[in-house]
């Protein structure tokens, strides 16, 4: 589970001194302090039916008061609509959704070379409940398969991203390259276009407005206000329903579309966790750039896909609990890099960045540490890097979209050098006693459970320190365990000790079932 830090966590107005039955019992008292005599209870009485319609629309009123001022404050706000609304208004977006990346395998069995182009399409389903879902992937680049040669397949791999880039043709749109038609403009300031498809691909959206017998591209920009009257720019915003909204210029801060003038969009379909799909999930292809039905279906004859490695890197939208956290961060930095806590506060503000740290031993030299957003579904141990501890293509987008955004708001003559995280493993070893109701297996599945979901990915950040005490106090809390002791906490790779761990600016600590010692007391 996400880990919210109980500082941010929401406090409610609380109305409870002024529901029902309150109201109902200060009425009568009060009733009974100017008429004594007055001592009906019975609920068939005139006045006792009076008094409870009262209290219960005093009851309704104090919820809806209380709503209202629960809703004003990200602090304390529980429905997205609101705590999106709150964000946007710090200069906050949130993360939307994110596609997941794999390395696709392709296999020839025939005598003859292939390439298969960019733009390939492939699927496979994976079960979600009960409810099998088709997954689509997107082939980035051409990829030549050799013919097989005696028994031996010919073999090539190719990077692929998770969703399905919209494309329509149709009488008025003889050039896919200009997507569908979202809208017409009416040339008022203001206009909101939605785009027909969801969940969007975050980064995907690319908008063409039509100029005359052309179509011009626009350019995404975050504040409509920093753009003059004639910079062909629009801003978007995304509901708590995921649909994506076009927000063009008012003539002021962004131009107007020309009216009558048809504006179209090029985005991507997909994203989301869904899309870390396991081994060997896609092994079809559904479409081939520039082939036709019949002949993708004799190419897929004679060529085979699969992927053999898991998808990884996909994200669902930022949680409303991230949202509290990230966006008053951002709006304490003032859009200017000054402290490094200025730095890292921005660079949250960065789609996709779940964690930041800055660190610098000269102010004109700042290097920045961050690591992407993960949902507590996600299992890769070192998000932002591979296996062997390279950065993804993940990581490097994610870098490149940091540097780009730091770049307006450091100090002149200042460097900034975006970093991955270094992941420290930690070794713990764990004694208990436990009631005589539950058994041992029990126990220690719940103490690893709790031990791992505490201090998950989604609980730990930069440069955090971690205590013996505190790790005993939060796995006391599991049902059937009466103590619990650390008898040792380390990093791996050191001498076995009983110690705090203080991690250095970019490393990120955590734990693996591996390197969890458990024993009784």
């Amino acid at each position: 589970m996400s880990i919210t830090p109980p500082s941010i966590i929401p406090v409610s107005v609380d109305y409870t001194g002024r529901d029902y039955y309150a109201i109902r019992a200060e009425l009568i008292t009060r009733i009974q302090d100017r008429i004594p005599e007055w001592t009906a209870s019975d609920p068939a009485d005139f006045g006792v039916a009076l008094v409870e319609a009262f209290a219960y629309m005093g009851d309704l009123l104090s919820y809806y008061i209380d709503r209202n001022a629960n809703e004003n404050y990200i602090s304390t706000a529980v429905q997205r609509s609101s705590v999106l609304n709150i964000a946007s208004n710090y200069g906050y977006t949130p993360v939307s959704y994110r596609q997941a990346s794999v390395t696709l395998t392709y296999t020839n069995t025939s005598d003859t070379d292939y390439t298969v182009p960019a733009g390939t399409i492939v699927s496979g389903d994976v079960i979600t409940g009960d409810t099998a879902i088709t997954i689509y992937f997107t082939v980035l680049a051409d990829a030549f398969v050799p013919a097989q040669v005696d028994t031996t397949p010919g073999t090539a791999t190719v990077l692929a991203t998770e969703g399905r880039s919209i494309v329509i043709v149709d009488s008025e749109n003889s050039d896919p390259t200009y997507g569908e038609l979202i809208g017409t403009s009416n040339g008022l300031p203001n206009q909101n276009m939605a785009l027909l498809e969801t969940p969007v691909v975050d980064g995907s959206l690319e908008i063409y407005v039509q100029d005359g017998d052309q179509y011009i591209k626009w350019t995404r920009v975050s504040n409509l206000l920093d753009y003059g009257a004639n910079d062909i720019v629009y801003t978007t915003n995304v509901d708590e329903y995921d649909v994506v909204t076009v927000i063009f210029g008012d003539g002021v801060g962004g131009a107007i579309p020309n009216k009558y003038e048809s504006v179209r969009a090029v985005y991507t379909v997909g994203g989301g966790s869904i899309g870390n799909v396991p081994i060997n999930t896609l092994t079809t292809i559904d479409f081939v750039t520039g082939l036709s039905e019949s002949q993708t279906t004799a190419l897929s004859a004679d060529i085979t896909v699969t992927n053999l490695s898991a998808a990884i890197g996909g994200s669902d939208p930022e949680s409303t609990d991230q949202i509290r956290i990230n966006a008053p961060l951002t709006l304490r930095a003032g859009n200017r890099a000054v402290t490094l806590q200025d730095y890292a506060s921005l660079s949250l503000a960065v789609q996709n960045v779940g964690k930041a740290n800055a660190t610098a031993s000269i102010w004109t030299s700042v290097t920045v540490y961050v690591s992407p957003v993960r949902l507590s579904t996600d299992t890769d141990l070192a998000p932002g890097l591979d296996d062997s501890g390279t950065p993804t293509l993940e990581f490097t987008t994610l870098s490149a979209n940091v540097s780009s955004y730091l770049a307006d708001k450091v100090l002149l003559g200042t460097t900034v050098i975006v970093q991955p995280p270094t992941y420290v493993d930690a070794n713990i070893t764990i004694q208990y006693s436990k009631s005589a109701q539950y058994t041992t297996t029990e126990v220690e599945t719940a103490l690893k459970t709790k031990l791992l979901t505490y201090y998950g990915y989604n609980g730990m950040y930069f440069q955090d320190t971690i205590y013996p005490q505190d790790i005993e106090s939060v796995l006391r809390t599991v049902p059937g365990v009466n103590n619990v002791i650390l008898t040792q906490l380390y990093r791996y790779g050191g001498s076995a000790a009983l110690t705090t761990l203080t991690g250095a600016p970019n490393e990120i600590f955590r734990f693996q079932e591996s390197n969890i010692g458990i024993g009784s007391i």
